[in-house]
């Protein structure tokens, strides 16, 4: 029996709240798709208050109608005034500096709603409600558990350096195995990716360290890119990578996640005028996402075993290389019609396949790295002069978390000395509390390099697991 547009909407809401009321947090592919169905459905722009006032409407509805499983409905209120007026807030304090660049409703999306409610579920489960405070705080120790390539050194005693809390958070999911890619800007774009790499030969995927069937999660990095910082010279880390922190019993790693930047910048591409339909602007979109997933995925490698000491960037980069080639050679030959005509124009034009949409990805990466350099000398020459507000805003043109805290801490250093040449003792005494509060802050969000990191490595920042890897390598390619 099939349901009509309201009926199966009145479904999803009492399924949704169903879940809220009587679930302990554990991950529930219903409650996901209905949440997603929901973000279909509202009006944007989605905010968190809107969410809240429509969730609580729904329930104060169910419960009026006399429905017998929502007379009493204590939990699935609790939870939902926990989530948004507790567990969001102190999601966003703990990551002021982390995440400052974002907009205030920018995690308004339903997989990140849906992680919120299950880890406060989760935390319910084991604290009861009681202890309020206690149960955001355990919400988002759950939440927080990525941060990516980050190596840390061993100290003398085999003492291992580890991670701030800032630095780890939780990236935007976007695709979850068994619902589906969430509703937003890019579900398009993820969607005929993810179709894409799932119909490719397994000689394609298999030497990528790729498999759509070991995929259960696609998120995104939400973290500012900072051109600057020594992980960015990992070949193809911008491209993205496997969660080095979430692997099966069997070894495999089962998410990955994409950077912001490339995302954009493929979906600013497809926006743009252009003489290429809509659909074959998808076509080319997706192709060069998928070759770049899949270039990252051939560094990281299917699982942590991938790669043994005797493996270095310097032989591995090669092999990359080759397997980028071959990935859109291949694409491009086993096109026909007048999709292959219009792709074998472009190669003859760009001297390489698909290069009309990676030449202006390459393009669009480098004038944001070269931009980011210009405004950080800016923020620092403005700094250096104590003009504090013109260094911040010049940071904050391109959003860099590391430029950001250096230009307020050089800022304040010189107005430290103009207040000491003042006998302004008491106003250099709050400067350098500031300064200092800063660098503890900006350490502990990894926006500056940990003194203690610095000093295991000798200096070296290691891009790869071998330990022969020098410092230097040669940026890959689109």
């Amino acid at each position: 029996m099939s349901l009509s547009d309201s009926e199966f909407q009145s479904q999803c809401s009492r399924d949704l709240l169903g879940y809220l009321n009587f679930s302990d947090g554990t991950p529930g592919v219903r409650f996901r798709a209905c949440l997603n169905h929901l973000f279909e459905r509202l009006q944007p722009p989605h905010t968190f208050d809107v969410v809240r006032a429509f969730l609580l409407d729904e329930l104060n509805t169910l419960k009026q109608s006399g429905e017998s499983a929502f007379q009493q409905s204590d939990q699935a209120f609790r939870v939902i005034t926990q989530v948004f007026d507790a567990v969001i807030p102190a999601y966003r304090a703990h990551h002021r500096d982390l995440l400052f660049h974002l907009q205030p409703d920018e995690l308004c999306q339903s997989f990140f709603l849906s992680h919120m409610f299950e880890a406060t579920l989760s935390s319910v489960s084991d604290q009861g409600w009681s202890q309020p405070d206690l149960i955001t705080t355990e919400a988002l120790k759950r939440l927080n558990h990525y941060v990516g390539y980050r190596p840390v050194a061993v100290l003398e005693n085999d003492r291992r350096m580890q991670v701030y809390d800032h630095e780890r958070y939780c990236p935007l999911p976007l695709y979850l195995r068994d619902t589906g890619v969430a509703a937003g800007r890019y579900r398009k774009l993820l969607e005929s990716t993810l179709e894409f790499i799932r119909v490719l030969p397994e000689q394609m995927t298999g030497p990528a360290h790729f498999s759509i069937d070991r995929l259960d999660e696609l998120s995104l990095d939400l973290r500012a890119h900072d051109h600057l910082h020594p992980v960015n010279k990992r070949t193809n880390y911008m491209f993205g990578e496997w969660d080095p922190e979430v692997i099966d019993v069997r070894g495999f790693y089962r998410r990955f996640v994409v950077r912001r930047i490339i995302l954009d910048s493929l979906q600013r591409w497809m926006e743009l005028p252009s003489e290429i339909p809509e659909e074959e602007r998808l076509f080319d979109a997706s192709a060069v996402l998928a070759g770049t997933i899949l270039m990252a995925s051939a560094i990281s490698g299917s699982g942590p075993n991938t790669y043994d000491s005797s493996v270095s960037l310097t032989s591995l980069l090669p092999l990359v290389a080759r397997q980028r080639d071959s990935f859109y050679q291949s694409l491009l030959e086993t096109s026909s019609g007048s999709r292959r005509r219009r792709l074998l124009n472009s190669a003859k034009e760009s001297r390489q396949p698909f290069g009309h949409v990676r030449h202006q990805l390459n393009m669009y990466l480098s004038q944001y790295g070269a931009s980011q350099v210009q405004h950080r000398h800016l923020a620092s020459f403005f700094a250096a002069l104590g003009f504090e507000a013109a260094a911040c805003e010049e940071a904050t043109i391109i959003p860099c978390a590391s430029a950001r805290f250096e230009s307020e801490i050089q800022a304040r250093t010189m107005l430290i000395r103009r207040a000491i040449r003042q006998g302004e003792l008491s106003t250099a005494r709050m400067l350098l509390s500031e300064s200092l509060d800063l660098l503890h802050r900006g350490i502990h969000c990894g926006a500056i390099v940990d003194p203690w990191n610095i000093l295991g490595f000798q200096g070296m920042f290691p891009l790869f697991s071998a330990r022969k890897t020098p410092f230097r390598t040669i940026a890959s390619k689109s």
